[in-house]
């Protein structure tokens, strides 16, 4: 009988599949970046058909990387980005309009105006860009009319093409940020759905985290394997963390940094800035985390690397281990609004304190204190304001951390310990212990080897002087 696993995870920048055992050993891994383009300011946009090919191509290539098969897999299961929108035909597969990203802001206006109808979406919600997405639609009507019209984020439009057009689905986790799910009834909202004149027909069908959901269709991929898992991407790492405990907590340094800390079967609201979410419904038994995100990290490096001609991921995470302070420049980074805590989508950016004795390596050092700075802040946020014990250590993941001086940095600055995970990849890990779950070969609350860790970076500076550093830099870059 098989009894490996495939992870799919679709980020914002890179799509990668991994093949695992159920003990968590990986055999084999590949993964392709995804192409992003910009059409108008604000505007973040993919193409879906092109993510469809990409996630073929990797799955095929991770498998050839450990001479296995499809057909040698127990069980799939998909993580991605979440809150981004695209619409397609039922019938024929093919995608009606771009994936709009999740941090696309084309749905600014519209947020304004349901907040000034006491309905609480920001504009990175699905539910502020799919009527505007909708109306662009020419053939709706029709489409509408014959049950042909399809929406969800990319989590269901992979597994519709996955399954041959058998399965419209997606899970609470992924759910609950689209802004449509109701929370005390954990289906979809009819009176959102109604006031924004929307048909629920067109919606996914809403399923358990874990559990078989679908077939991988015999005809497309050659394979019949169960998809037994569909789970939002920071949801999948804090599972992969091994932090589904109450006050656990991890950071993901990806696109974004984005800090989740677990409050178990308690619900908890702390503000809109800090919002709640589900980490995963099952059986009957639901789980919840309070979630904080910096929208500008890994693509914030990505821009000063680019900018100031810093060279490559490994020439800058040098650049910025050999530097040892900034020399007073400052960078703030809200390239796509300043996210929690502040819930401001019309900053943008900031760098100052140049001089003409400012080198490369101070830049570079602004760029990573920046990151660290605003993670404290989201940080701060989640355990002050919810009470929650901070726990001994943080756990960490994402392809910044191979930036050892950003993890020390941000050890220093939170002054607490950071355990990075050894894979990197904790959101495929969550969504492979996820899999294992949903085919029996884990139990619900298990995580078997998936939580493995290469380096502890624990704080090496005075307290005192990080904190002066910090608020120095808040003076600076708020005023």
């Amino acid at each position: 009988m098989p009894e490996l696993i495939l992870a799919l995870d679709v980020g914002t920048t890179n799509l990668t599949a991994c093949i695992f055992t159920p003990a968590g050993q990986r055999l084999g891994q590949a993964s392709a970046g995804l192409r992003t383009r910009s059409v108008l300011p604000g505007q973040v946009e993919q193409d879906p058909a092109l993510i469809w090919q990409t996630a073929r191509k990797v799955m095929a290539k991770a498998l050839g990387a450990c001479g296995r098969s499809l057909a040698d897999m127990a069980a799939i299961g998909v993580t991605s980005q979440r809150t981004s929108v695209v619409f397609w035909d039922r019938k024929t597969g093919a995608a009606l309009t771009p994936l709009v990203v999740w941090s696309d802001l084309r749905g600014a206006d519209r947020a304004k105006a349901l907040q000034a109808a006491g309905i609480g979406i920001v504009a990175q919600q699905a539910a502020a860009k799919l009527e505007l997405m909708l109306a662009g639609i020419e053939t709706r009507a029709a489409l509408l009319a014959s049950n042909r019209l399809a929406w969800g984020n990319i989590d269901s439009y992979l597994i519709y093409k996955l399954t041959g057009g058998a399965a419209h689905v997606t899970d609470r986790s992924q759910a609950w940020p689209t802004g449509y799910l109701g929370l005390a009834t954990g289906a979809w909202n009819p009176d959102l759905i109604g006031f924004q004149g929307l048909d629920e027909a067109m919606f996914p069908t809403l399923v358990d985290s874990w559990g078989e959901m679908g077939q991988t269709d015999l005809r497309t991929l050659g394979a019949s394997v169960p998809i037994t898992a569909v789970i939002a991407d920071q949801q999948a790492a804090l599972i992969g963390q091994g932090c589904e405990a109450e006050g656990a907590g991890k950071i993901t340094y990806g696109t974004s940094a984005t800090v989740n800390v677990s409050t178990g079967k308690k619900f908890a609201y702390i503000g809109p800035n800090l919002p709640p979410f589900f980490v995963s419904a099952a059986a009957g038994q639901v789980t919840y985390c309070i979630e904080g995100m910096v929208f500008s990290a890994g693509n914030a490096l990505d821009w000063v690397r680019r900018n100031f001609a810093l060279g490559g991921h490994a020439a800058f995470a040098k650049l910025t281990d050999m530097t040892k302070d900034s020399g007073g420049t400052f960078l703030l980074p809200a390239f796509q609004g300043l996210g929690a805590p502040h819930g401001d989508p019309t900053k943008t950016g900031l760098i100052g304190g140049l001089t003409l004795s400012t080198g490369p390596g101070q830049i570079a050092r602004a760029a990573i204190e920046g990151i660290a700075y605003r993670v404290r802040e989201v940080v701060d946020g989640i355990y002050d304001g919810s009470g929650l014990a901070r726990p001994e250590v943080l756990r960490v993941d994402g392809g910044l951390t191979d930036n050892d001086a950003l993890m020390q940095l941000q050890a220093n600055v939170l002054g607490m310990p950071l355990a990075r995970h050894s894979l990197r990849e904790a959101t495929a890990c969550g969504a492979a212990i996820c899999a294992a779950r949903g085919v029996g070969l884990l139990g619900p609350e298990e995580t078997s080897g998936f939580s493995s860790y290469d380096q502890i970076f624990a704080p090496d500076q005075d307290k005192a002087k990080i904190d002066h550093g910090f608020e120095t830099w808040k003076t600076q870059v708020y005023g």
